[in-house]
């Protein structure tokens, strides 16, 4: 239902789009700068496009994914696919600076954002944005035919979606070949990645033939490591089963100072004797256990383990 809503309402835009004047279009495109004007047309100028990431690629710390493109003023749109960790799922569009400028020159009903309130002024980048942010990528691939055909009909009107529309094309193919298959997932426009893990990232240049030019990187953002602790909840003394339920039995991540309510933290039981296997439940049944705790997911540290006595 809910991609078919999201899908009446792209429909709604493009009959709104659709019905412009070219005279209005024409306008629009006299006001982009000179630079992206004269992009449109053919060129056999050398273009190379390569992904590159400037900072510290670590959980938490700052660092900034860009597209660097020769000539400087290459269109392009990139996709950036979480295919492994925490990373697993996500996936961003990212769009060039004078793309996302052309985006948000065509305007859109107030009514069709979820803040109709708003001072802002309503465009087609914010309705894209809107549509797909934290959403499932099944959501933009299930309307992903649809937002090719509308710019698709609009390009005359406004060439540059012509390259646009292409591009977003091979974005929706690499998203369809590298995406992990059943795992949930959630897309973004315009936002950097966060989490830790492998990603691989693609752009396509825009420009009027040179639409094969393309880069592709992979890159991994590692685990927080740096001022990262484990420690348990609380002392756990021998106790029967019923009062163990009265206990924090498991342990805490500490970061910088501050416990991380986000972390993510695995146990194991092994109980004491001989060939006892080890369990990822808490004990059932009495008897002596090392239990052992381990940070996972964004965060790294030292594993620590303790003993507890079950009666």
């Amino acid at each position: 239902m809910k991609a078919k809503r999201m899908l009446s309402l792209l429909l709604t835009a493009a009959l709104m789009l659709s019905m412009m004047t070219p005279a209005f279009a024409a306008a629009a495109q006299t006001e982009l700068p000179p630079a992206s004007q004269t992009q449109m047309e053919e060129t056999n100028e050398a273009v190379s496009i390569r992904l590159q990431a400037t900072g510290k690629l670590v959980y938490g710390s700052p660092f900034e994914l860009s597209v660097v493109t020769r000539p400087a003023d290459v269109q392009y749109i990139g996709v950036v696919l979480g295919v492994k960790g925490e990373a697993k799922g996500y996936v961003t569009l990212v769009l060039s600076d004078k793309l996302r400028t052309l985006l948000k020159m065509i305007p859109l009903p107030r009514k069709m954002s979820k803040t109709p309130d708003q001072v802002e002024e309503f465009n087609v980048y914010a309705y894209v944005k809107q549509l797909i942010d934290g959403n499932d990528v099944s959501v933009l691939l299930s309307v992903a035919d649809e937002v090719v055909k509308v710019m698709d009909a609009l390009k005359f009107y406004i060439p540059t979606l012509k390259d646009m529309s292409l591009g977003l094309k091979l974005s929706l193919e690499m998203i369809r070949r590298y995406l992990p298959e059943g795992v949930f997932s959630r897309i973004y426009l315009d936002e950097q990645p966060v989490d830790s893990g492998r990603y691989i990232a693609g752009a396509v240049a825009l420009q009027s033939g040179d639409l094969n030019t393309a880069g592709v990187a992979m890159f991994r953002i590692k685990p927080k490591t740096e001022g990262v602790r484990l420690y348990w909840a609380e002392e756990l003394p021998a106790v029967t089963l019923a009062e163990a339920e009265a206990h924090n039995t498991g342990a805490l991540l500490e970061s910088d100072g501050v416990v991380a309510n986000d972390a993510k933290v695995t146990y194991t039981y092994k109980k004491k004797g001989l060939f006892s296997s080890k369990s990822t439940e808490f004990p059932t049944e009495p008897g002596t256990y090392t239990q052992t705790a381990q940070a996972t997911g964004n965060y790294s540290c030292e594993k620590i383990t303790r003993t507890i006595v079950i009666y």
